[in-house]
């Protein structure tokens, strides 16, 4: 797979999620010009904010990160890969059990609700 430092602004996050090596990659517009960088975990926090990798990088160039939010993102690979974590925020051996039992499934409800046949948050 060929790596990119370059992109273009209208690329989709989706489609170059496995490309973007570099912590840093800079944009470029229909003509070519740069239209500034913009990071990896900026992407990762606004594709956390839409639940999706389906955005253009250009939506993600004017979101700012906290030290503290960059040093416990996932990265945008691992957002690729596990489809729980870009939905949830977590990973699914993360998720609180709750106790209860689904009276239809028999099993356990987690957190937000959910059982195996998911009529045990209703």
């Amino acid at each position: 797979m060929q790596e990119s430092k370059r992109l273009h602004e209208n690329e989709e996050v989706e489609n170059v999620a496995l490309i973007i090596t570099d912590d840093e990659i800079e944009v470029i517009d229909d003509s070519g010009f740069s239209k500034g960088k913009i990071s990896t975990k900026q992407l990762v926090k606004k594709a956390l904010e839409k639940k999706t990798l389906k955005f253009r990088i250009s939506e993600a160039m004017n979101i700012k990160i906290t030290r503290e939010e960059e040093e416990s993102m996932p990265s945008l690979r691992d957002l690729y890969f596990d489809s729980h974590l870009l939905i949830y925020g977590k990973k699914a051996d993360q998720v609180k059990k709750t106790g209860y039992v689904c009276p239809v499934c028999d099993l356990e409800i987690d957190e937000y609700g959910y059982c195996g046949c998911g009529s045990g948050s209703s």
